[in-house]
């Protein structure tokens, strides 16, 4: 029986090699997510958050510089999922900073400030304002120079603005500990 030659056995070889290869790229290819089918969105669904939250305990007026008074709100908020576990968002996150309404069923007064616009859209972003430990954004909102505040207590307002165009929306109470002078 007659063996076959080496330019038979490369030919058979770099065919299979190819073969190989196409198959692992078809299996590599990019397969399209159809947020239509009722069961896909579900499963996204469970990964996504369901409402975002500031935390009230960690989130208040601070000093980012080397003095005592207050030139800014330290906001800390969560996004959870459906289980109520921290998740990462990408997307905008708008604050807002209101004087407090006395003896008022809807609180926020007049708006204090312009809004901030905090972008969670690249790694950097993340990077920047996740605390991996705590599972929470963490982020300086330094007043505007020339506004002081005055008052004792203010309504923090977040809305998140998701790439899929949801929002969600927290409020929250932040206090003076002693109004500036």
């Amino acid at each position: 029986m007659k063996q076959p030659s080496r330019h038979a056995l490369r030919r058979g070889s770099l065919v299979g090699i190819t073969l190989v290869f196409a198959v692992l790229i078809a299996a590599c290819a990019e397969r399209r997510i159809d947020l239509e089918d009722d069961d896909t969105r579900s499963m996204v669904a469970l990964l996504m958050p369901q409402r975002v939250r500031i935390v009230e305990a960690f989130t208040g007026f601070r000093s980012f510089d080397d003095d005592e008074i207050p030139d800014g709100i330290e906001l800390l908020f969560q996004p959870l999922d459906t289980y109520g576990d921290p998740v990462k968002i990408a997307g905008s996150v708008r604050v807002e900073l209101f004087a407090y309404k006395q003896a008022s069923g809807i609180t926020k007064g007049q708006r204090i400030c312009e809004p901030w616009q905090i972008d969670l859209l690249t790694s950097d972003d993340q990077h920047r304002y996740w605390n991996v430990i705590t599972g929470m954004y963490e982020v300086p909102l330094e007043l505007p120079a020339g506004t002081q505040p005055t008052g004792s207590k203010y309504v923090l307002a977040l809305t998140y603005n998701s790439p899929l165009g949801e929002h969600m929306t927290s409020d929250c109470e932040v206090a003076l500990s002693r109004p500036v002078q």
